[in-house]
């Protein structure tokens, strides 16, 4: 799989970085952005929260090998310099450095040290510590630069998914995390489906990756693998679960990825149109059909809309399902979308985007639906207005 997933139904984006994290659901605040504007959807499977250590010798003024010499409970440590790998005009002839560094530290212990200087004075700099030993040292010191291009770095990188270091495994996942999905993409062919599959299963693997695997599953499955790979993501989707499912999201992107409409039809069923359906699994759900509309092919938006559609009975997720729908233009659904404004158990953050809805629909029956509910509840639609022209404009101004 060397190709980005790509659709004709959409208009264009800018490209988007993989670490950006996805709520499973929208909160009203991003409403009308998403109602009123082409916006780009950031992967959500990979919480990629923390920089890596290439982005952290990218931006550091000074990189260095450190061995940590003494490190008082309270006060700046005494550290012996290795090797300087970039910097060396800030450090002087200083083979020896005292740092208050920004992490816990054991003496006899090899550190790497990773220096900012200070706006407004140069000569001051402010330390990151990372502890490593000699593999992790070595991982990072062939670690390819932030010039390479993403994907051929990437490939270096997959080859440490799960290592046995923590930190080097860690960081391997934080690289993915934070590459734009297209060149994610690019790269799955370089990782092993045996290894990924294996990963998903094993329970000592950080649940937190897990939503990455899934999707890397469905990326990486071709010709002949995509059939197996398919029945294997869907036995991790029917099989029973009594707790959070962490990464759930992305073993359902990746589904989707690989069974397509019949893959939709087993997540509507199970999730969307089951109104027994935990809620942690419905919000898994939407998420999944999300980065599906954004990045996937093969099925038509009329189909997600649909399968989006059976949410609006649940209140908990009315006001998703109709932000989802406003976004995705399902202009369709116009009729059922008014109806919640009107079901008296509908929430005020629901109505509001019923509100949002029906002032982006172009079509003249929004119109009419809107001039019958000012009508109705003159005082709860001027509000609704309100607050989405308020919204509206702290977006533009935050653009």
């Amino acid at each position: 799989m060397a190709k980005r997933p790509s659709s004709n139904r959409r208009r264009s984006r800018p490209v988007v970085n993989y670490a950006t994290l996805f709520c499973a659901t929208f909160s009203f605040a991003l409403a009308l952005t998403f109602i009123c504007a082409a916006s780009a959807l950031a992967c959500p499977f990979c919480t990629a929260v923390a920089p890596s250590l290439a982005q952290w010798r990218e931006q550091s003024a000074v990189v260095a090998l450190a061995e940590v010499v003494a490190s008082p409970a309270a006060g700046p440590a005494t550290l012996r310099l290795h090797r300087v790998l970039a910097g060396r005009e800030n450090l002087g002839e200083l083979d020896t450095l005292i740092a208050q560094l920004d992490a816990a530290v054991t003496p006899g212990g090899l550190v790497l040290l990773f220096g900012k200087t200070m706006a407004g004075d140069d000569k001051a700099i402010s330390w990151h510590a990372v502890a490593v030993n000699e593999i992790s040292y070595a991982y990072f010191s062939r670690a390819p630069s932030l010039k390479v291009p993403t994907a051929e770095r990437l490939r270096y990188f997959g080859r440490f998914l799960e290592h046995a270091d923590p930190l080097v495994a860690e960081d391997a996942y934080l690289e993915f995390g934070h590459a734009p999905f297209d060149q994610v993409a690019q790269a799955a062919d370089s990782l092993s489906l045996v290894d990924l599959r294996r990963w998903l299963v094993d329970p000592k693997v950080p649940p937190h990756r897990k939503g990455f695997y899934g999707l890397a599953v469905g990326l990486r499955a071709q010709g002949p693998e995509r059939a197996a790979a398919a029945e294997f993501l869907k036995s991790l989707v029917v099989q029973p679960e009594d707790d959070f499912r962490s990464g759930f999201d992305g073993v359902l992107g990746g589904y989707l990825v690989l069974a397509g409409e019949p893959g939709l039809e087993l997540i509507e069923s199970r999730y969307l149109a089951n109104p027994q359906a935990r809620d942690g699994d419905v919000r898994h759900a939407l998420t999944a059909l999300r980065f599906f509309h954004e990045y996937g092919q093969g099925i038509p938006t009329e189909r997600l809309s649909k399968a989006v559609v059976r949410l609006l009975s649940r209140e908990e997720f009315a006001e998703a399902a109709i932000v989802d729908l406003a976004r995705w233009q399902a202009w369709d659904s116009l009729e059922r979308v008014t109806a919640v404004y009107e079901r008296p158990t509908s929430e005020l953050r629901a109505r509001r985007a019923v509100i949002g809805y029906l002032l982006a629909c172009p079509r003249a029956d929004a119109s009419e639906a809107l001039a019958r509910l000012r009508k109705r509840d003159p005082r709860g639609v001027a509000d609704a207005e309100q607050v989405l022209s308020q919204t509206s404009s702290a977006t533009a101004s935050e653009q």
